[in-house]
């Protein structure tokens, strides 16, 4: 069986090629918003890593003066305490940001299941 090598070809619309185009402005989209995400978390730690290490050192400027057990004490449980409260912001943070990632990718894959954007090419009976 010999086809001629214009009639094996499929044509542009049968290989979907029009579709394309918007699949690859819709991933390229879905890539910039991971990367800014990553960008504004990346941001946040170091911010975050400053932020503990001010926390931290100051601690020692407080042993350093404290006249009591309970002056060191209290030093201790203020910087837990604070150190607490930025891991829970932290968390939030994080979860908020993968909650918005998880939102992009559903409503892409219902755009892509609403409104198909590759199709296949008809299959030809011999």
């Amino acid at each position: 069986m010999v086809h001629s090598s214009k009639a094996s070809k499929p044509s542009k619309n049968e290989m979907g090629s029009v579709g394309v185009l918007p699949f690859g402005k819709a991933v390229f989209g879905l890539q910039q918003d991971l990367i800014r995400t990553f960008e504004r978390q990346s941001r946040l730690w170091l911010e975050r890593m400053q932020v503990d290490v001010a926390l931290w050192t100051g601690l020692a400027g407080d042993l350093a003066s404290s006249k009591s057990a309970a002056d060191i004490l209290k030093a201790y449980t203020d910087r837990i305490a604070k150190q607490c409260r930025m891991t829970a912001e932290d968390s939030r943070h994080i979860f908020n940001d993968l909650q918005e990632i998880s939102r992009k990718f559903a409503r892409a894959e219902v755009e892509k299941i609403a409104a198909p954007i590759v199709r296949r090419p008809k299959r030809r009976m011999i």
